[in-house]
């Protein structure tokens, strides 16, 4: 996504603002309590993100029943503490993944996204740290974020991503538009792919 298609408005962002908060009050779901992955290795996902990325490792739940099989294959459960109390979590369950189920296959179909504070400076740094550690990083600058991609070592897609000067005007003109870029891409879809 770019800003290609996207002309700014005069909306007020102070009824944008009240509009989206009055909308996300209305919703029950809060916030993500957290976002679980598998791991090929406790250790090693410790490692990556408490110790490279400075996530707090917050709670290591050791689990001695497989609960799909009711048998006693013991599994670990890790959470990793995010900002806003959500947290990133980890299965470490040896008896249900291998090491061929861990590849660095898919580009964005899944990735997990979180907004870093602190702008550009935050986004450089953690870049840095990460191409020091030998791990391959991409960069894209979306126009109304700027990102950096990365895997992690159990295969998962990672972006952290900072807000830009036109990151809240961009989302209240694109809400204005939802139905409207909606029929768009069902036109587009169904000219390329023949079907919606």
């Amino acid at each position: 996504m770019s800003l290609e298609n996207w002309t700014p408005s005069n909306i007020d962002l102070d009824k944008a603002r009240e509009i989206a908060y009055q909308r996300r009050s209305a919703n029950k779901v809060r916030h993500l309590h957290h976002h679980a992955f598998r791991c090929r290795s406790a250790e090693e996902t410790r490692a990556f993100y408490e110790g490279l990325l400075g996530f707090p490792l917050v709670a290591v739940c050791l689990e001695p029943i497989d609960p799909l099989t009711n048998e006693p294959k013991p599994y670990l459960h890790l959470y990793f503490e995010i900002g806003d109390g959500s947290a990133l979590a980890f299965f470490d369950y040896p008896s249900h993944f291998k090491p061929e189920d861990f590849p660095q296959v898919d580009q964005f179909g899944h990735h997990i996204a979180m907004e870093v504070s602190g702008g550009d400076a935050t986004i450089d740094a953690y870049q840095q740290k990460l191409i020091a550690a030998g791990i391959e990083v991409l960069e894209i600058n979306h126009g109304y974020c700027r990102s950096i991609y990365f895997y992690d070592p159990n295969g998962m897609r990672v972006e952290l991503a900072t807000n830009v000067a036109v990151t809240e005007r961009f989302f209240a003109d694109k809400y204005q538009s939802v139905d409207a870029d909606m029929a768009a891409w069902n036109t587009v879809r169904a000219q390329h792919y023949g079907s919606v």
